[in-house]
């Protein structure tokens, strides 16, 4: 699982740098979906394995995922900052902020807060100024004063989305199949309403959160079969060696099928919603193999040192990816292509593994002495009953 969220992330950084090889790898919005439903695989799987109900509290799963997220993005918005401060010529978030005009404090509590907490950025897509105040507009690309460009960090909107799940994860993803699948084809079927109405592409397409939690459900989903598999293995080898061979695959098949479902389910919507050729075709089918592939990669893949190295490095390479295209921009000279985008890719990789070593790790290490220290007094509490799975 974690060479998968590492290619996804590599895939973004690729993109972004201008798809230098002459052909494009993961498109952008594949990649960002493939990662809402790795998101809702982790989430599913904490919240009914580690922050369970009755050891745990819902503030502190909610502060653990917003210490999990922010000392790096603070590290690299605090950099980006110091970094426009200094740059000549300026970056573009420079210049953005210094042509606004005068803005009603709502709107500039927003602007400056959504940054610095991470969570609203995702709003930037539908909004622009308009006499001082932000207001509603369907499109950013038409917007008479578009607001997308304030973004100090302009991939950041996808972690207003993250956090988005993590507020509403613990009261779906405990609960049973039935009601995930159901909230699921809500978010379906709404994204389907949308382009009737004549709400179709970007943003609406990868970029809207009630639309984009079927993409994040579909993890969970993955989840119940990993489990479900998981659980059968458990059952098979307590039964006599006849019928363990007899039932081998049975008990897990209706959690599969559910998923295979959901899949295709979600697929057809992403092809419809944003079709443009059989570019979408190869895209929405490498979304689908990736996603199905979710639980089987995790359970091969669970106890690889490297390959859960790869994949906390993930999060480190999308958050400071376009960091590092602005910054070597400015101070290089390039000559062929290939040469920029390979020298992009690996400055990305060594600052990604030095905020991992110097910030990531050590905060995940007081991450798990806080859950250690404080899931302790809950379990002294009479266990909370819990919904059927």
């Amino acid at each position: 699982m974690g060479a998968l969220r590492f290619i996804l992330a590599m895939s973004v950084a690729y993109g972004h740098a201008g798809d230098f090889l002459g052909f494009p790898l993961i498109p952008g919005d594949t990649a960002v979906q493939c990662f809402y439903a790795v998101s809702g695989f982790y989430m599913a799987l904490v919240l009914n394995e580690k922050y369970r109900a009755e050891s745990s509290s819902y503030y502190l799963f909610i502060s653990n995922r917003f210490a999990r997220l922010f000392p790096a993005y603070a590290a690299v918005l605090c950099i980006t900052l110091v970094v426009g401060a200094l740059a000549s010529p300026e970056l573009p978030f420079i210049s953005r902020w210094h042509s606004l005009t005068a803005l009603d404090w709502w709107s500039a509590t927003f602007l400056i807060g959504s940054q610095i907490l991470m969570w609203g950025q995702d709003l930037y897509f539908y909004l622009t100024l308009k006499a001082g105040a932000l207001v509603f507009w369907p499109d950013f690309h038409t917007a008479p004063e578009p607001i997308v460009p304030l973004l100090v960090i302009p991939q950041g909107w996808t972690l207003g989305l993250e956090f988005s799940f993590y507020l509403i994860a613990p009261f779906l993803v405990r609960r049973s199949s039935v009601l995930i699948v159901t909230v699921l084809a809500a978010s379906v079927v709404l994204r389907l309403f949308l382009q009737l109405a004549g709400y179709a592409g970007d943003p609406w397409s990868y970029r809207f959160f009630p639309s984009e939690l079927a993409v994040f459900l579909l993890g969970a989903l993955g989840y119940r079969v990993y489990a479900a598999a998981r659980m059968e293995r458990s059952d098979i080898r307590e039964r006599p060696p006849r019928i363990a061979h007899a039932q081998s695959g049975v008990l897990h098949s209706g959690p599969v099928q559910m998923f295979f479902l959901a899949v295709v389910c979600v697929g057809a919507a992403l092809l419809i919603n944003r079709w443009n050729g059989l570019t979408r075709v190869a895209s929405v089918t490498f979304f689908m193999l990736a996603v199905l592939a979710i639980p089987f990669l995790f359970r091969a893949s669970r106890n690889w040192g490297f390959d859960r190295l790869l994949g906390e490095l993930s999060y480190p390479i999308y958050i400071c990816h376009i960091l590092v295209i602005w910054c070597l921009d400015r101070m290089l000279v390039w000559g062929p292509s290939y040469v920029r985008g390979f020298t992009i890719l690996a400055a990305v990789i060594a600052l990604s593994s030095a905020l991992y070593w110097l910030i990531d790790r050590p905060i995940d290490a007081w991450r798990q002495r806080r859950f250690d220290r404080e899931r302790v007094p809950l379990s002294t509490r009479v266990p909370a009953p819990q919904p059927g799975l």
